[in-house]
């Protein structure tokens, strides 16, 4: 796996000024630069796609430690298209931020930044460029695989939300799990996926995670459930009703 560096907060200042500099030298004027908070909406992608590699570090990292490092963009006309921090902006705009912060350069009223066409964020699509050895790591980077599945089976945008989620209200999705693979989770450091359906969480990933929790005797686990933009029934929900899994106590646990 390729070594994989992100912004921080420290090095965003001089990120910024190299990338003003460059705009400066290409289109022969003088780029002002302000911090604003700046509605995702309004915000469009100047890049063909994301890396798998870099997208799930930096949604980890937007769960797990609260990352938030600006991004980067160019005011044109009213909108507001990235140049540096396209994968902090589809993980913000998937956890269903509204706004986001961001350095926006400005170009003078008698010079226009490139025109870029207005696409969303949301249809960037997600390339490998690098195989993700770390077992964490590719974890989050699962989730988000299944987010892209669940979007091309039923057409429509699907978001993340961040849940704490009662062992009781969970329902399993496959009938058995490995002995070995529970009791080798030590610290449950990945939430499980879930969807919610009529105030139940259908696991889609992490029925071993769950298991432990359950064991543990926690009152709540930490869980992503996937959120459609409109109301679907899921196919996964009638599966589980069929092979009769209303609980985690009806997983089997294999030698």
């Amino acid at each position: 796996m390729r070594e994989v560096v992100l912004a921080s907060l420290e090095d965003a200042p001089r990120r910024v000024e190299s990338i003003k500099r460059s705009f400066e030298i290409i289109y022969g004027v003088k780029i002002e630069v302000d911090l604003e908070e700046v509605a995702l909406d309004k915000v469009f992608p100047t890049e063909e796609f994301l890396e798998n590699d870099k997208l799930a570090l930096v949604f980890m990292k937007v769960i797990a430690e609260d990352y938030g490092v600006p991004i980067t963009t160019v005011k044109r006309n009213g909108d507001y298209f990235v140049v540096d921090g396209h994968h902090r902006a589809f993980i913000f705009k998937k956890l269903l931020k509204k706004t986001t912060r961001a350095y926006v350069l400005k170009f003078p009223d008698d010079k226009k930044f490139r025109v870029v066409p207005k696409r969303s964020l949301e249809t960037l699509p997600i390339k490998d460029v690098s195989d993700i050895e770390d077992p964490i790591l590719k974890a989050w980077q699962r989730t988000l695989g299944i987010l892209k599945h669940y979007e091309a089976i039923y057409n429509v945008p699907f978001y993340l939300k961040q849940e704490q989620v009662h062992p009781e209200d969970l329902v399993p999705t496959q009938p058995q799990v490995g002995k070995k693979q529970v009791e080798a989770i030590k610290e449950l450091l990945v939430p499980i996926v879930c969807i919610q359906y009529e105030g139940k969480y259908y696991i889609l990933d992490g029925h071993a995670r769950a298991l432990r929790a359950k064991q543990l005797l926690l009152d709540s686990i930490k869980a992503i459930t996937l959120v459609p933009a409109v109301r679907i029934d899921f196919g996964i929900v009638k599966t589980a009703e069929e092979t009769s899994l209303k609980s985690l106590e009806d997983i089997r646990i294999l030698d």
